[in-house]
């Protein structure tokens, strides 16, 4: 089976839920009920989950499959980075990393991390491996805008 490709959006509000400690059988069930109530606790109510809910009426298998297996974001942002960075892994942008114009600089990584971000991200964005730390199992990478 290929890999799900989802919006940036929806793809925000899938690792907002997973922050807030929803777990992914957890976001199926409550997605599967229609009821946003259990989402309007997600960071105070800052995300409007309608969308989500939308997808999962209309094309429930592929939602599912996003959430179990993986997905890969259609097109993502530099913003959208640092939101996976934060959201997933507690990664904050000037205080884990360095933040340039067109590129997130000394981001360190966890092995299956990087392995993660690799699948997730889209194209447009390169990984370039800054420097392996074997003692934490660890890797050091800068994001970057690939040449178009």
């Amino acid at each position: 089976m290929s890999t799900v490709k989802l919006s940036q959006w929806e793809t925000m509000l899938l690792e907002a839920a997973r922050a807030h400690g929803f777990v992914d059988e957890e976001i199926i069930h409550k997605l599967r009920t229609g009821d946003p109530a259990p989402f309007s606790d997600v960071e105070g109510g800052k995300y409007d989950y309608t969308h989500l809910f939308e997808l999962s009426k209309n094309d429930p298998s592929t939602l599912e499959a996003a959430i179990r297996e993986g997905y890969q974001i259609k097109f993502t942002t530099f913003n959208g980075i640092k939101f996976l960075l934060n959201k997933r892994y507690n990664i904050q942008a000037e205080h884990d990393y360095h933040v340039e114009d067109t590129a997130l600089h000394h981001v360190r990584l966890p092995d299956d991390a990087l392995t993660w971000m690799r699948r997730t991200i889209s194209h447009n964005w390169r990984i370039v491996e800054l420097e392996k730390l074997a003692d934490t199992k660890e890797t050091l990478v800068r994001f970057e805008l690939a040449a178009s």
